[in-house]
Formats: C-alpha cells, sequence, structure tokens
C-alpha cells in the first residue's frame, strides 16, 4: 500500500464512524446530535457500555477484525473508535501483505544460468 492511499482509508473509518454513531438508536432517541466531532463524550451521546459493545461488533465485522472488551471499555470519545479503527485496520493490512524472503530471513534461490 503506498502513502496516497492512507487519506481515504483514514476518511472513509471517519465517515463509517460518524455515520454508525448518528444511526445509534439511543443518539437518534436524545434527537439533539445533528453533528459528530472526535472529541465528543460518548457519555453526553447516550452511548451505554451495551451501545459500545453493539457500535463495536459492527465495526469489527465491518473491517473484519477483532475488538477486546478491555479496548471497548476503555472508549470514551467518538474519536477513540476512530484512532482504534484506524490502527487495527492498518495493521491488519499489513499482516495480509506476505513477508519477503529477507523478512524471513530464508536464502533466496539462485538462479542457474548455462553459459
Amino acid at each position: 500500500m503506498d502513502n496516497n492511499d492512507q487519506p481515504a482509508v483514514t476518511s472513509t473509518i471517519t465517515e463509517t464512524v460518524y455515520e454508525a454513531v448518528l444511526d445509534n438508536h439511543a443518539v437518534r432517541k436524545a434527537g439533539k446530535v445533528t453533528e459528530l466531532n472526535p472529541s465528543m463524550l460518548l457519555d453526553d451521546l447516550k452511548i451505554d457500555s451495551l451501545e459500545k459493545l453493539a457500535l463495536a461488533m459492527d465495526f469489527e465485522d465491518q473491517f473484519s477484525i477483532d475488538i477486546s472488551d478491555e479496548d471497548i471499555e476503555s472508549f470514551i470519545t467518538v474519536g477513540d473508535y476512530i484512532a482504534y479503527l484506524e490502527k487495527a485496520v492498518a495493521e491488519s493490512e499489513n499482516a495480509s501483505v506476505a513477508p519477503t524472503h529477507e523478512q524471513l530471513g530464508e536464502p533466496q534461490a539462485e538462479s542457474v544460468s548455462e553459459g
């Protein structure tokens, strides 16, 4: 992956988190929030521990990652979700790239040329 892809991924994660939070039934029920920013407290948005878990499960499915219960409990702001997902997605993408022979410390096969 080259660096030109990163802003699009970050933007997509931010948009996905914003959409999920705004679509959350507790937030909709409160009815006052129409715009989000990363510093907004989940408590202020009426997102309790069960809602945090529901959001995390949705993000796990969307991004094919795992989020531990301890991490879910540590989320305090909307930005906590965004930062966690950006890191987890980047790590997941890096893990899916096959390592080179040099990274594995394996000798490369020598080509035999007839001459």
